[in-house]
């Protein structure tokens, strides 16, 4: 035998005609009817949906974990997919999932910070100074000299 998280969004018609714990009464009829033994049921309670599923926008949640066999666990996802009652479903082999983290520590409560000073005052700008006048630099548009060609030599 196995042990496998059986997660299961059921309509909320179900706990108005039946009561509160009908949903988590029918997964442990379910299983039970099966040959499969409950180990733990965690009722979430009604919870808002991500996205409206026939027409209705909140659900309740059950998650539960199990031991069956393989055969047996197909027996129960079909039990679930024809019952109209169930939103969705999800059955997972419990040794397949992560690890939960450890509890975390509790943090020590800071001390408050001190008040921040404001940020100093910018420092002033220099005087601008006037720059001196300057006399402005003629462009000269000189060439270069063309390379005179040495003459040619003097016919005799």
């Amino acid at each position: 035998m196995r042990e496998y998280e059986l997660t299961a969004v059921f309509d909320l018609s179900l706990i108005e005609s039946s009561g509160p714990d009908a949903s988590a009464e029918r997964i442990q009829q379910l299983v039970e009817s099966r040959g499969g033994k409950l180990l733990k049921i965690d009722h979430w309670g009604r919870r808002r949906l991500a996205y409206p599923i026939r027409h209705a926008i909140d659900a309740d949640y059950i998650v539960t974990r199990f031991e069956a066999d393989p055969a047996a666990v197909n027996e129960i996802e079909a039990a679930l997919r024809i019952d109209e009652k169930i939103f969705r479903h999800l059955i997972v082999r419990a040794d397949e999932l992560p690890t939960p983290p450890p509890p975390r520590e509790p943090r020590e409560p800071r001390e408050p910070r001190a008040e921040a000073a404001p940020p100093p005052a910018p420092a002033p700008a220099p005087e601008a100074t006037q720059p001196e006048a300057t006399q402005p630099v003629a462009e000269t548009s000189e060439t270069p000299a063309a390379v005179d060609e040495p003459d040619a030599a003097p016919e005799s």
